[in-house]
């Protein structure tokens, strides 16, 4: 097919000169478009076209706590994706009057909508967020990134408190939960101390390998509790 912008446009023609007896008229300028009410982004959240809901949903963020109610709202939904997108926004804005609401989110069935009361928790510094970003490490997983989760990040970035809160599950039953937490022992260790400190602990500690099973993964675990421990709990 071939696009406007493949053929040169043709010469305009000479203006037409303008009869003093005609004078023109202005023109009036455009009025530029009248922005989106809330509630009509809100609206906008269950949009056929991707783009539109994309461009709803950051609009609504974008806003910030005005857009709260309406998401609130949304969240209430009976199409699951439209909730997870109302989770979103609210898990990214992060309202202090939503706290209670993401803590009940924490108990939702969608895995996603859990891991975004976590995330609301965390952004608003609540006591609880710590605990919850823990219990929903598995939740909502990076399918590009994987093993990596939308918690599992959030704990990487809060240092030595999420070390302690992380190292029980280097014992836990599933190995894609021990991969998590010790992804999260590796990010912030070497970010504390180096990279080559983290790799000669490692050794020193019994070469911990999350996806073992044989005994010495438990021995090595907790030597890891052990030193987490001494290390960083005053």
């Amino acid at each position: 097919m071939t696009h406007a912008t493949d053929s040169p446009a043709p010469p305009s023609s000479p203006a037409s000169p303008v009869s003093p007896a005609s004078p023109v008229s202005p023109v009036s300028p455009a009025s530029p478009a009248s922005p989106a009410s809330i509630d009509q982004l809100a609206e906008e959240l269950v949009a056929a076209d991707g783009s539109v809901r994309a461009r709803a949903l950051g609009e609504l963020v974008r806003r910030g706590e005005r857009s709260t109610p309406a998401l609130v709202r949304a969240l209430d939904s009976r199409d699951v994706d439209v909730r997870v997108r109302a989770a979103q926004g609210l898990g990214e804005i992060a309202d202090p009057a939503n706290a209670e609401l993401f803590v009940a989110m924490l108990e939702d069935r969608d895995d996603r909508i859990r891991a975004r009361g976590a995330q609301g928790l965390a952004r608003l510094g609540d006591p609880r967020a710590l605990g919850a970003l823990v219990r929903t490490i598995d939740d909502f997983e990076d399918v590009a990134h994987a093993p990596g989760t939308l918690s599992s990040y959030a704990l990487a970035g809060m240092g030595p408190a999420a070390l302690v809160a992380v190292a029980p599950l280097l014992s836990a039953p599933g190995p894609m939960t021990r991969q998590r937490a010790f992804q999260v022992v590796q990010k912030i260790v070497s970010e504390l101390l180096g990279a080559g400190e983290f790799v000669a602990r490692w050794r020193e500690m019994g070469t911990y390998d999350p996806a073992s099973e044989s005994p010495g993964r438990e021995a090595a675990a907790a030597q890891w509790r052990a030193w987490i421990a001494r290390t960083f709990v005053r």
